[in-house]
């Protein structure tokens, strides 16, 4: 088993650093979204998605780089780092919080979907019912003259 060196522990700090960096931005970027979600700002809404989803990739390019890390500095003997430690607790909150807010956003979406579905099916319902009227009157109308 490799031992855990300095150079390891330098280089797992400024990745989790990096990794936090990009979870605040993440978050920053999630509650943004809250906000166009919130006032019905569609158009913004898919770009701020977009972006979302590039910081994402990253985070993702980066567990690749930390993992390994982790697990030799997980399984190594030395004492832990503070830092470290302080990082790894960073990470999980930030993350906690963006996963946390993006529920909450997901089911806010998903009322909201719905209200549109309902409001769709009630202007359905009333063509329908001006559509069965107009039928049923007719488009040509007979005058009744009383003389006749």
């Amino acid at each position: 088993m490799k031992q855990f060196e300095s150079s390891d522990r330098n280089t797992l700090q400024e990745k989790l650093t990096q990794k936090l960096e990009i979870f605040k931005q993440i978050h920053t970027l999630t509650e943004k979204i809250t906000e166009q979600i919130e006032t019905d700002k569609i158009d913004l809404l898919d770009k701020s998605l977009s972006k979302r989803q590039e910081l994402i990739e990253k985070i993702n390019g980066l567990h690749q780089e930390i993992d390994p890390l982790m697990q030799s500095y997980i399984s190594s003997t030395v004492s832990k780092d503070e830092k470290i430690e302080s990082l790894i607790k960073q990470v999980h909150e930030i993350t906690t919080l963006c996963a946390k807010l993006n529920d909450e956003n997901l089911s806010t979406i998903k009322d909201k979907s719905q209200e549109q579905v309902e409001k769709i099916d009630k202007q359905s319902a009333k063509r329908k019912g001006i559509s069965g009227y107009a039928q049923a009157v007719g488009s040509s109308s007979e005058v009744i003259d009383k003389k006749s």
